[in-house]
Protein backbone atom coordinates (compact mmCIF):
# COMPACT_ATOMS: atom_id res chain seq x y z
CA UNK A 1 0.00 0.00 0.00
CA UNK A 2 1.31 3.49 -0.72
CA UNK A 3 2.37 5.55 2.26
CA UNK A 4 0.09 8.35 3.34
CA UNK A 5 1.34 11.90 2.72
CA UNK A 6 0.16 13.61 5.89
CA UNK A 7 0.51 17.12 4.40
CA UNK A 8 -1.70 16.34 1.41
CA UNK A 9 -4.37 14.44 3.31
CA UNK A 10 -7.78 16.04 3.67
CA UNK A 11 -9.71 15.88 6.97
CA UNK A 12 -11.84 13.11 5.43
CA UNK A 13 -8.70 11.14 4.53
CA UNK A 14 -7.47 11.45 8.10
CA UNK A 15 -10.86 10.34 9.39
CA UNK A 16 -10.79 7.19 7.24
CA UNK A 17 -7.16 6.48 8.15
CA UNK A 18 -7.91 6.71 11.86
CA UNK A 19 -11.05 4.61 12.01
CA UNK A 20 -10.78 2.26 9.02
CA UNK A 21 -7.89 0.02 8.00
CA UNK A 22 -6.97 0.49 4.29
CA UNK A 23 -7.59 -3.19 3.55
CA UNK A 24 -11.01 -3.01 5.22
CA UNK A 25 -11.84 0.16 3.27
CA UNK A 26 -10.84 -1.55 0.03
CA UNK A 27 -13.01 -4.55 0.82
CA UNK A 28 -15.99 -2.34 1.67
CA UNK A 29 -15.62 -0.45 -1.62
CA UNK A 30 -15.44 -3.67 -3.62
CA UNK A 31 -18.49 -5.21 -1.99
CA UNK A 32 -20.28 -1.87 -2.19
CA UNK A 33 -19.78 -1.77 -5.95
CA UNK A 34 -20.97 -5.37 -6.29
CA UNK A 35 -24.07 -4.55 -4.26
CA UNK A 36 -24.66 -1.41 -6.35
CA UNK A 37 -24.60 -3.56 -9.48
CA UNK A 38 -27.08 -5.94 -7.90
CA UNK A 39 -29.34 -3.08 -6.82
CA UNK A 40 -29.16 -1.58 -10.33
CA UNK A 41 -30.42 -4.81 -11.83
CA UNK A 42 -33.08 -5.40 -9.20
CA UNK A 43 -34.45 -1.85 -9.38
CA UNK A 44 -34.43 -1.67 -13.16
CA UNK A 45 -36.42 -4.92 -13.27
CA UNK A 46 -38.78 -3.90 -10.48
CA UNK A 47 -39.97 -0.59 -11.95
CA UNK A 48 -42.07 -0.64 -15.11
CA UNK A 49 -40.89 2.02 -17.59
CA UNK A 50 -38.68 3.79 -15.03
CA UNK A 51 -37.26 7.26 -15.51
CA UNK A 52 -33.62 7.99 -14.76
CA UNK A 53 -34.67 9.95 -11.66
CA UNK A 54 -36.70 7.03 -10.35
CA UNK A 55 -33.75 4.71 -10.91
CA UNK A 56 -31.39 7.14 -9.21
CA UNK A 57 -33.58 7.52 -6.14
CA UNK A 58 -34.26 3.80 -5.83
CA UNK A 59 -30.64 2.68 -6.28
CA UNK A 60 -29.32 5.41 -3.99
CA UNK A 61 -31.87 4.43 -1.34
CA UNK A 62 -30.96 0.74 -1.55
CA UNK A 63 -27.23 1.47 -1.43
CA UNK A 64 -27.60 3.91 1.48
CA UNK A 65 -29.67 1.40 3.45
CA UNK A 66 -27.09 -1.34 2.89
CA UNK A 67 -24.23 1.02 3.82
CA UNK A 68 -25.96 2.01 7.07
CA UNK A 69 -26.63 -1.63 7.98
CA UNK A 70 -23.00 -2.51 7.24
CA UNK A 71 -21.80 0.34 9.43
CA UNK A 72 -24.06 -0.76 12.28
CA UNK A 73 -22.81 -4.32 11.88
CA UNK A 74 -19.24 -3.07 12.30
CA UNK A 75 -20.09 -1.50 15.66
CA UNK A 76 -22.02 -4.55 16.85
CA UNK A 77 -19.21 -6.93 15.87
CA UNK A 78 -16.72 -4.78 17.80
CA UNK A 79 -18.92 -5.04 20.91
CA UNK A 80 -19.29 -8.79 20.37
CA UNK A 81 -15.52 -9.26 20.14
CA UNK A 82 -14.97 -7.44 23.43
CA UNK A 83 -17.72 -9.52 25.00
CA UNK A 84 -16.06 -12.70 23.73
CA UNK A 85 -12.74 -11.66 25.26
CA UNK A 86 -14.48 -10.88 28.57
CA UNK A 87 -16.15 -14.32 28.61
CA UNK A 88 -12.82 -15.90 27.76
CA UNK A 89 -11.15 -14.18 30.72
CA UNK A 90 -14.00 -15.11 33.06
CA UNK A 91 -14.05 -18.78 32.06
CA UNK A 92 -10.27 -19.19 32.09
CA UNK A 93 -9.65 -17.44 35.40
CA UNK A 94 -12.45 -19.46 37.01
CA UNK A 95 -10.32 -22.62 36.67
CA UNK A 96 -8.77 -23.86 39.89
CA UNK A 97 -5.12 -24.33 38.88
CA UNK A 98 -2.57 -23.10 36.35
CA UNK A 99 -2.63 -26.16 34.07
CA UNK A 100 -6.41 -26.09 33.78
CA UNK A 101 -6.24 -22.40 32.96
CA UNK A 102 -3.80 -23.12 30.12
CA UNK A 103 -6.06 -25.90 28.83
CA UNK A 104 -9.04 -23.55 28.91
CA UNK A 105 -7.10 -20.97 26.87
CA UNK A 106 -6.18 -23.61 24.31
CA UNK A 107 -9.75 -24.84 23.97
CA UNK A 108 -10.95 -21.35 23.11
CA UNK A 109 -8.16 -19.88 20.99
CA UNK A 110 -6.42 -22.73 19.14
CA UNK A 111 -9.14 -23.37 16.57
CA UNK A 112 -10.18 -19.72 16.37
CA UNK A 113 -6.62 -18.62 15.52
CA UNK A 114 -5.59 -21.75 13.64
CA UNK A 115 -2.81 -22.48 16.14
CA UNK A 116 -3.36 -26.23 15.95
CA UNK A 117 -2.30 -26.15 12.28
CA UNK A 118 0.48 -23.54 12.46
CA UNK A 119 2.37 -24.28 15.66
CA UNK A 120 4.03 -27.10 17.58
CA UNK A 121 2.79 -28.17 21.04
CA UNK A 122 5.68 -26.28 22.68
CA UNK A 123 4.91 -23.11 20.72
CA UNK A 124 1.22 -23.38 21.56
CA UNK A 125 2.01 -23.70 25.26
CA UNK A 126 4.10 -20.52 25.15
CA UNK A 127 1.27 -18.72 23.37
CA UNK A 128 -1.27 -20.01 25.89
CA UNK A 129 0.97 -18.78 28.71
CA UNK A 130 1.25 -15.32 27.13
CA UNK A 131 -2.53 -15.12 26.62
CA UNK A 132 -3.13 -16.21 30.23
CA UNK A 133 -0.83 -13.45 31.52
CA UNK A 134 -2.72 -10.88 29.44
CA UNK A 135 -6.05 -12.13 30.78
CA UNK A 136 -4.82 -11.86 34.35
CA UNK A 137 -3.70 -8.24 33.82
CA UNK A 138 -6.86 -7.09 32.10
CA UNK A 139 -9.78 -5.17 33.57
CA UNK A 140 -12.78 -6.87 31.99
CA UNK A 141 -15.75 -4.55 32.17
CA UNK A 142 -19.10 -5.41 30.55
CA UNK A 143 -18.92 -4.54 26.83
CA UNK A 144 -20.72 -1.50 25.48
CA UNK A 145 -20.69 0.59 22.33
CA UNK A 146 -17.75 2.97 22.29
CA UNK A 147 -17.11 6.18 20.39
CA UNK A 148 -14.55 4.40 18.20
CA UNK A 149 -17.16 1.78 17.24
CA UNK A 150 -19.66 4.44 16.16
CA UNK A 151 -17.10 6.43 14.19
CA UNK A 152 -15.75 3.26 12.59
CA UNK A 153 -19.26 2.34 11.49
CA UNK A 154 -19.74 5.86 10.16
CA UNK A 155 -16.47 5.56 8.21
CA UNK A 156 -17.70 2.33 6.60
CA UNK A 157 -21.03 3.93 5.66
CA UNK A 158 -19.33 6.96 4.13
CA UNK A 159 -16.72 5.00 2.18
CA UNK A 160 -19.43 2.85 0.58
CA UNK A 161 -21.57 5.85 -0.35
CA UNK A 162 -18.61 7.75 -1.80
CA UNK A 163 -17.51 4.68 -3.77
CA UNK A 164 -20.85 4.37 -5.59
CA UNK A 165 -21.06 8.06 -6.57
CA UNK A 166 -19.44 7.43 -10.01
CA UNK A 167 -21.93 4.60 -10.58
CA UNK A 168 -24.84 6.97 -9.93
CA UNK A 169 -23.62 9.87 -12.09
CA UNK A 170 -25.03 8.50 -15.39
CA UNK A 171 -28.54 8.81 -13.96
CA UNK A 172 -27.97 12.56 -13.69
CA UNK A 173 -26.56 13.14 -17.18
CA UNK A 174 -27.95 10.33 -19.37
CA UNK A 175 -31.66 10.82 -19.94
CA UNK A 176 -32.44 7.47 -21.59
CA UNK A 177 -32.96 4.95 -18.73
CA UNK A 178 -31.60 1.96 -20.65
CA UNK A 179 -28.43 3.80 -21.62
CA UNK A 180 -28.06 5.15 -18.10
CA UNK A 181 -28.16 1.59 -16.71
CA UNK A 182 -25.60 0.42 -19.28
CA UNK A 183 -23.19 3.29 -18.70
CA UNK A 184 -23.58 2.89 -14.93
CA UNK A 185 -22.85 -0.83 -15.21
CA UNK A 186 -19.75 -0.20 -17.35
CA UNK A 187 -18.41 2.29 -14.82
CA UNK A 188 -19.01 -0.16 -11.99
CA UNK A 189 -17.30 -2.98 -13.90
CA UNK A 190 -14.27 -0.82 -14.65
CA UNK A 191 -14.02 0.20 -11.01
CA UNK A 192 -14.36 -3.42 -9.92
CA UNK A 193 -11.43 -4.45 -12.09
CA UNK A 194 -9.20 -1.59 -10.89
CA UNK A 195 -10.07 -2.10 -7.23
CA UNK A 196 -9.76 -5.86 -7.54
CA UNK A 197 -6.29 -5.40 -9.01
CA UNK A 198 -5.39 -3.04 -6.16
CA UNK A 199 -6.74 -5.52 -3.63
CA UNK A 200 -4.74 -8.33 -5.24
CA UNK A 201 -1.55 -6.30 -5.01
CA UNK A 202 -2.31 -5.39 -1.38
CA UNK A 203 -2.72 -9.01 -0.25
CA UNK A 204 0.16 -10.31 -2.37
CA UNK A 205 -1.93 -12.03 -5.05
CA UNK A 206 -1.79 -11.52 -8.81
CA UNK A 207 -3.50 -8.14 -9.42
CA UNK A 208 -4.71 -9.06 -12.90
CA UNK A 209 -6.21 -12.34 -11.72
CA UNK A 210 -8.03 -10.78 -8.76
CA UNK A 211 -9.17 -7.83 -10.86
CA UNK A 212 -10.46 -10.15 -13.57
CA UNK A 213 -12.25 -12.29 -10.97
CA UNK A 214 -14.06 -9.26 -9.59
CA UNK A 215 -14.88 -8.15 -13.14
CA UNK A 216 -16.35 -11.57 -13.93
CA UNK A 217 -18.52 -11.48 -10.80
CA UNK A 218 -19.84 -8.05 -11.75
CA UNK A 219 -20.36 -9.02 -15.40
CA UNK A 220 -22.31 -12.10 -14.31
CA UNK A 221 -24.68 -9.84 -12.37
CA UNK A 222 -25.19 -7.63 -15.42
CA UNK A 223 -25.82 -10.62 -17.71
CA UNK A 224 -28.31 -12.14 -15.29
CA UNK A 225 -30.13 -8.81 -15.22
CA UNK A 226 -30.27 -8.68 -19.02
CA UNK A 227 -31.52 -12.26 -19.31
CA UNK A 228 -34.21 -11.83 -16.65
CA UNK A 229 -35.26 -8.51 -18.09
CA UNK A 230 -36.15 -9.85 -21.51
Amino acid sequence: MPRYDQQRMTPLDRFFQRYLHPADALGEILFGLIMALGFTGAVSLGIEHPTTRELLHAILGCTAAWAIVDGMSFALVAVFERGWRRRLARDVLAQTDHERQLEAVGERVDQRLGLDRLTSPEERRRIHQAVLEILKRGHWRPPHVRRHDVLGGLAITLVILLAVVPVLLPYLFVFDPQWAVRVSSLIALGMLFLLGAWWGRTVGSNPVVVGTLMLVVGAAMVLITIVLGR
